[in-house]
């Protein structure tokens, strides 16, 4: 499958319980099973249903007596929302299948199980209803064969992911009752999944197909029937003489089935599955290609609408080119045919089958490669999703790069603006290696080997099982030269063909080809998450050599490439050093005064100026300022600095600091206009910073932030990252600083909620006020003040389900009580849920407590009924001083925090406070109805409303911008004197908004779509 990178998954399935006992593998011989089926289905295009019947020869080559055979009965993955996929499909945030009807859904029913002619039981597996043990009759012996027969029904879903139908565009896949596999490990029953794919037997197919006769199908196997091959012959040159996309017009509903049926019949042997595609509307090309290394030409099909042609005209020859890289480069293509059909697929950009796809034009060649890592080396996908997805996508680049060597996994570089993102004169691996270094830095990242697919939030998924499993590839061969790899993978590929090869007989093959052990790779590299780094420690300079000492400064093995270069960057000469440092090497050496250095000696000419790790960006570095030594100079290491907007790469040539415009209003300040400046978004490095320095026209001064981040990744199990910060702020009349330390706590799955823990230090150094500034007298005389702060918060759950909490406690000092002293302690307590009852519509729940434990008499610091009063200045507020009637903070802008009352009452509590807030989505509109309760000891309120303890309000709200902007509009409540508004102005004057500039905040949107 081909996965964009979108985009959080779980779905922790205890299947190890639901296996058989069985001794060790590495006890057991290797051994494979074998299933042959017939299977007769018809298509009911107007009530969307299969109807069918399957006899399978299922062979037990295994040395033990079977008494049941887990059997996979996948379309009942759609049958409810408790099915693994409902599951994942809420971890991965899609709500379409979630609230979809019950005409809209699937399953596979009218099962009547015989085993030999006798009737066999069905074992329903009571969490996965798309599993099931077959309880034999009698136990099959080792060696014995079994003839199992049964009919079945299956009703088709809407497109949710690989089975479906949009309209009568048809997509039959996992669609048969279908053994799962038993090999040495065991048994491994798997429900559907839509992140995370499939593990099946080796057989033969004969399937016949019977729908209206106007259907074109595409399908895996060898179409057995010359009426129906002519008429594809037909239709083919009919698309072979359309020269553009305009000639095939846009026509794209679906004509009338025709009244009569036809029967397909296609045939296949050494396949482990068997899918096919139906539509009414197809185009079709038809072409052959010949197979290196072989007499044989394939057939390549190519079946799609009108409402795409033109971009398959243009990938017309892409099938073409996978089926000869691949061939070329891993091993001949077995089959006689390769089809590659259009549909409307709603797992990733395509789905890969035997001798059959369904993809969009981009992915043609990814998907026809899976015929190689699926399709003829059979690995466990679901387990080690690298070995499929990976490592075809290493091949994919590759045969991709023949035509354009600057095609990266987001297209040709030559599209894209090179020189603003820093990107000129960069390889395409240096794009590569970015998607997995995004969440790397962050301390997100995940092994590429030995983890499975489930256990990947979505990001990763892509991130991680494709790019960086494909990089790492890149990087193998590039140590071992391309040639010993080429031999490595043809190897791996002889003998591993159709069968079901692990990690290790990988590894076996690439060890044999290359003469080498390749643990430091396939069970370190592969399979942690180690951050690898070398550096140039020294050089020694002769007459006609320049000896450079690499440092290792990893905790494991990996080798480097070094190259001596030009002044213009240009690589001279290339050497590779062993795969060297680590406590593997320490315990194969100890001898050696230093493991972790390496020597290697490079020809000196007058054109070497610097010497460099790894230019071509082929290792898994993450830092790379420290790659290049200059042989001369004042600061040899050091390389020049770039200003550039909003992002770049990492480069081992030039730093860079990158810039955005900024523009900041507020009534005091007036009009701002500055610039932010950070270093690396995509990659941040250790010790980050931003510096937003803007100039306020009334004030005729700069105002502005300024942050400095310290961020250590953890490696342990607990925590994931740790964070030093200093933030500074300058506006209106105070200044914020205000040092920090965070902790990330790590999680053991992507379901597993985010939990963090904060310490902060604010102090906030006020000016006095200014005549003329509204309530002048709550600014006046008012001392400096610190706010330490301890906050832990949560958040969990779903697509359907959200929760969170927020637990803060602060301590209020005034400056002039001295920092051993306090004014107030205060805890606040916050508590969300929100629970979709719509795809897009859903109802929020908010509980918030707050209680001073100490607090000094007439003391300044409380809690607010309608927002807070923002002691830790955490909002951007429009008019914080109150000089506007329009804009006035607390009585038209609120934060949303404390209590959050839509509506504004001047209620503030020196001890206690209690709300309860609600909201709700309105069908067909965007607007929100919200209601808000709140209590409250009228003892200690400070408010016009002193003898009042309980508070309402109820009202409309429109949200927009994600939130970031949202306008609440009061109708009733304790604001108004009898409930409701005495007249118009009474009513408009009460409206109020939220502008929450941090949810807008670019670096902040950047780091969440990593999590």
């Amino acid at each position: 499958m081909h996965k964009l990178l979108v985009g959080l998954t779980l779905v922790a399935l205890p299947l190890a319980a639901l296996a058989q006992t069985a001794p060790t593998a590495a006890t057991r011989p290797y051994f494979q099973q074998e299933v042959n089926y017939s299977i007769d289905v018809t298509l009911d295009d107007q009530q969307h249903v299969l109807t069918g019947r399957e006899e399978m020869q299922y062979v037990n080559n295994s040395p033990d007596a079977l008494p049941f055979i887990w059997v996979h009965l996948w379309p009942n993955a759609y049958r409810d929302n408790h099915t693994a996929f409902a599951r994942q499909q809420r971890q991965l945030g899609k709500r379409k299948f979630e609230f979809a009807s019950a005409q809209q859904r699937g399953y596979i029913d009218q099962l009547d199980f015989k085993v030999n002619g006798q009737p066999a039981k069905l074992e329903y597996d009571p969490k996965n209803p798309d599993m099931a043990k077959l309880v034999l009759p009698q136990p099959l012996a080792p060696g014995q064969r079994a003839t199992i027969s049964t009919p079945f029904r299956v009703k088709l879903p809407d497109s949710f992911s690989r089975l479906g139908h949009v309209d009568q565009s048809y997509q039959i896949t996992q669609w048969y009752p279908k053994p799962a596999v038993y090999d040495r490990d065991g048994w491994h029953p798997m429900p559907y999944l839509d992140q995370g794919e499939f593990y099946s037997e080796f057989g033969s197919f004969d399937v016949r197909i019977t729908l209206p006769e106007n259907y074109t199908v595409g399908a895996t196997g060898e179409l057995q029937n010359p009426d129906e091959i002519a008429r594809l012959d037909r239709l083919a040159l009919a698309s072979a003489a359309k020269a553009k996309a305009e000639d095939f017009g846009s026509e794209v509903s679906f004509p009338a089935s025709a009244s009569t049926t036809k029967t397909l019949r296609f045939t296949q042997n050494q396949v482990h599955d068997f899918a096919w595609f139906a539509d009414k509307r197809f185009n079709v090309l038809k072409d052959t290609v010949q197979i290196p290394g072989t007499a044989r030409p394939v057939t390549t099909w190519l079946m799609f609408t009108n409402r795409n042609a033109g971009e398959w005209l243009k990938r017309r020859d892409d099938i073409k080119k996978a089926l000869v890289g691949y061939s070329k480069w891993v091993g001949p293509y077995p089959y006689s045919a390769a089809t590659a059909v259009d549909g409307a697929l709603s797992a990733g950009s395509g789905m890969e089958y035997p001798m059959v796809t369904v993809t969009e034009p981009a992915a043609i060649i990814h998907e026809v490669g899976h015929n190689w890592f699926y399709g003829i080396l059979a690995s466990n996908e679901r387990d080690q999703p690298w070995q499929d997805e990976g490592v075809n996508s290493y091949l994919e680049a590759r045969v991709q790069r023949q035509d354009d060597p600057n095609k990266t996994f987001m297209g040709s570089m030559q599209g894209f603006p090179v020189k603003a993102l820093g990107l000129d004169g960069l390889p395409p691996d240096a794009i590569e290696h970015a998607a997995w270094q995004a969440p790397a830095s962050r301390g997100l990242d995940q092994p590429a080997g030995n983890t499975a697919s489930t256990q990947y939030p979505s990001y990763n998924y892509g991130a991680i099982v494709y790019q960086k499993s494909a990089a790492l590839l890149r990087y193998l061969a590039g140590y071992l030269g391309q040639d010993k790899f080429d031999q490595g993978m043809r190897l791996y590929y002889d003998r591993w063909k159709f069968r079901h090869p692990a990690p290790a007989d990988m590894q076996a093959a690439f060890e044999e080809a290359s003469g080498q052990k390749l643990d430091w790779f396939f069970q370190s590299m592969l399979n942690t998450t180690t951050r690898y780094n070398a550096t140039v420690s020294d050089l020694l300079l002769t007459n006609d050599q320049i000896k450079v000492l690499v440092r290792n400064e990893s905790n494991a093995a990996f080798a480097v490439p070094v190259s001596t270069v030009d002044a213009q960057g240009k690589v001279l000469e290339t050497l590779w050093t062993p795969a060297f440092g680590g406590p593997e090497a320490e315990a194969q050496a100890s001898d050696q005064l230093d493991t972790d250095v390496t020597q290697l000696n490079f020809r000196r000419t007058a054109e070497v100026a610097a010497v460099v790790i790894d230019p071509q960006y082929l290792s898994p570095e993450i830092n790379r300022r420290d790659n290049r030594r200059q042989l001369s100079g004042l600061l040899p290491g050091l390389e020049p600095i770039k200003l550039r907007p909003l992002a770049s790469l990492e480069r081992w040539d030039q730093a860079a600091i990158h810039w955005l415009p900024v523009l900041g209003v507020n009534t005091y300040d007036k009009l701002m206009l500055g610039a932010a400046f950070y270093n690396n978004p995509l990659v941040p490095k250790k010790l980050s910073y931003v510096l937003m320095p803007m100039f306020s026209f009334n004030r005729k001064d700069l105002k502005g932030v300024g942050q400095v981040k310290l961020t250590s990744i953890a490696s342990g199990r607990v925590l994931e990252r740790v964070t030093t910060s200093f933030l500074a702020t300058r506006f209106e009349r105070y200044t914020k600083y205000e040092p920090s330390l965070t902790l990330d706590f790590r999680r053991a799955t992507p379901a597993y909620p985010r939990q963090q823990v904060q310490v902060a230090y604010t102090r906030i150094n006020q000016m006095g006020s200014e005549e003329g500034v509204r309530g002048e007298a709550n600014y006046k005389g008012s001392p400096d003040y610190f706010v330490p702060t301890l906050r832990y918060t949560v958040a969990g759950g779903n697509a359907v389900r959200k929760y969170g909490a927020d637990i803060e406690f602060n301590t209020f000092v005034p400056d002039s009580l001295g920092v051993n002293s306090q004014a107030a302690q205060l805890l606040r307590m916050t508590g969300t849920y929100e629970h979709h009852y719509a795809p897009n519509r859903s109802f929020r729940v908010r509980l918030f407590g707050g209680r001073f434990l100490t607090q000094l008499p007439n003391s300044p610091f409380v809690i607010g009924l309608s927002g807070s009063p923002d002691y830790r200045r955490q909002t951007a507020f429009l008019d914080r001083r109150q000089i506007s009637n329009t804009w006035t903070a607390q009585t038209h802008q609120s934060d949303d925090r404390d209590g959050a009352f839509k509506a504004f009452l001047p209620v503030f509590s020196r001890k206690w406070l209690a709300t309860l807030n609600l909201e709700t989505d309105l069908p067909k509109t965007p607007l929100i109805v919200f209601a808000d309760l709140g209590v409250t000891n009228s003892q200690q309120l400070i408010s016009p409303m002193r003898n009042q303890r309980l508070f309402y309000d109820a009202g409309l709200a429109l949200s927009t911008l994600d939130g970031a902007l949202r306008l609440y509009v009061p109708i009733v409540g304790s604001q108004y004197t009898n409930g409701l508004p005495d007249g118009r102005k009474d009513f408009t004057d009460r409206i109020r908004f939220v502008f929450d500039l941090q949810k807008m905040n670019p670096l902040r949107l950047l780091d969440q779509a990593f999590n």
